[in-house]
């Protein structure tokens, strides 16, 4: 058998056995990364982390995401040194006592500056690009550039029935499955996860618990998706005020965001890329590339 196909064999196999055996602290690693776990401040927090050049870029999940929710781009940003956190109460990471974006900022910048002391570029998709606004404020005398992906606005942003909002934004992903199989049958069907490949595979299993009785249980609750879709009501304009750095806007079509965005930010560099919300997943080709372009053009 040729070398390649025993290559993609045996990586088939093991994808195959870790996801018999997936716990929170037993997950795949995306290919190039190494899983670190840090501490300093109120929370330990787990990473993946690609070593690489250039000013380190930190990246912020979104609502139900995890660290390997950015696997799709890392290629498109080869030789970077890219840290993708595991958010509090997502993938490895424990839950916080609260989810105000201040006191999470505080618990996110405290041991990043720990393990990768200097300058930083934070990006962020969705709930994460509102609080990368917060962290990159908290964090200004180290901030060198801030990526938003179809971030949540910075300014407040009330919702009406926050558990009606997830359960239409997360449908399809907030109830438990009889098997893995029927689990990983479903994600594929979802727009969060479209189109599937193995690193959106890693990042679905990173967000799930398989039970012993083979069980599959999201780790995204209707309770948990509330609690931080009504923190969006908070007013984070002030932190914007303290933002001087570069910072690149990313907007799938029709953003929801977008127009508060252009107004909080009107020296932001503005990109509309094809896609769902998910930019990073349903169009890592274009972002990934906005992404590397922006950097090199600043510096950075």
């Amino acid at each position: 058998m040729p070398i390649s196909r025993c290559v993609g064999l045996l990586t088939t196999l093991a994808l195959a056995a870790s996801c018999r055996s997936h716990k929170p602290d037993t997950v795949v690693t995306p290919i190039g990364a190494r899983e670190r776990v840090i501490h300093g401040g109120a929370l330990e927090l787990h990473a993946f982390e690609w070593p690489g050049d250039g000013t380190p870029l930190v990246m912020l999940h979104g609502l139900g995401g995890n660290a390997a929710s950015w696997g799709p781009i890392i290629s498109r940003l080869s030789g970077r040194h890219v840290i993708a956190l595991d958010l509090p109460g997502h993938g490895a990471s424990p839950a916080p006592a609260t989810w105000d974006f201040h006191l999470l900022a505080r618990d996110i910048v405290t041991p990043v500056e720990a393990e990768w002391p200097g300058d930083h570029v934070w990006i962020g998709h969705s709930w994460g690009g509102k609080l990368a606004v917060a962290v990159a404020a908290a964090d200004s005398a180290h901030t060198r550039g801030v990526v938003l992906v179809d971030a949540v606005q910075a300014s407040p942003l009330s919702i009406q029935d926050p558990v009606a909002a997830v359960e239409q934004r997360f449908a399809g992903e907030l109830n438990p499955w009889p098997n893995l199989d029927s689990a990983l049958a479903r994600a594929r069907s979802l727009p969060q996860f479209s189109p599937w490949t193995r690193d959106v595979e890693i990042a679905f299993r990173r967000a799930v618990v398989v039970q012993p009785d083979g069980r599959v249980v999201p780790l995204l609750t209707r309770e948990k998706g509330a609690a931080i879709i009504r923190t969006f009501a908070t007013d984070l304009t002030q932190d914007v005020s303290r933002i001087s750095v570069p910072v690149l806007v990313l907007s799938a079509p029709s953003s929801f965001f977008e127009t508060a965005h252009r107004a909080l930010f009107p020296r932001a560099e503005f990109v509309s890329l094809a896609g769902n919300h998910w930019l990073q997943i349903s169009n890592p080709e274009g972002t990934g590339s906005a992404i590397r372009s922006w950097l090199q053009r600043n510096r950075l």
